[in-house]
């Protein structure tokens, strides 16, 4: 199957390419994940997107952006996606979102 890949003219100068070693990462992550959970990245990358469009507030992206950098670094480490996925309670399954801090909290238990 073909990958497709945005433009680079596309992104201002100074963007990390597709390849880089952080993203490829990221991607490993992110292909672990449930379907429904990777449908809820992309439908929260959208409402923040939509959100700065509709407001032109800055925050709505950068808030974003460090949600999705904390998760995928957390479900990177091994023991912690084993941890959420054993964890009593364990709201993966019916898709809720968790909020970053929750799981920060949840992490210092």
């Amino acid at each position: 199957m073909e990958q497709w890949v945005m433009k680079d003219e596309f992104f201002p100068p100074g963007s990390v390419s597709h390849d880089d070693p952080a993203v490829e990462r990221a991607m490993e992550t992110i292909d672990v994940l449930r379907p429904s959970e990777q449908r809820e990245l992309l439908r929260s990358s959208f409402r923040a997107a939509l959100a700065f469009e509709r407001t032109m507030n800055i925050d709505h992206l950068t808030d974003f952006a460090k949600n999705l950098l904390a998760t995928v670094h957390l479900r990177g480490i091994p023991a912690y996606a084993e941890a959420l996925e054993n964890a009593p309670g364990n709201p993966r399954g019916s898709g809720e979102a968790l909020d970053v801090e929750e799981v920060l909290n949840r992490l210092m238990e």
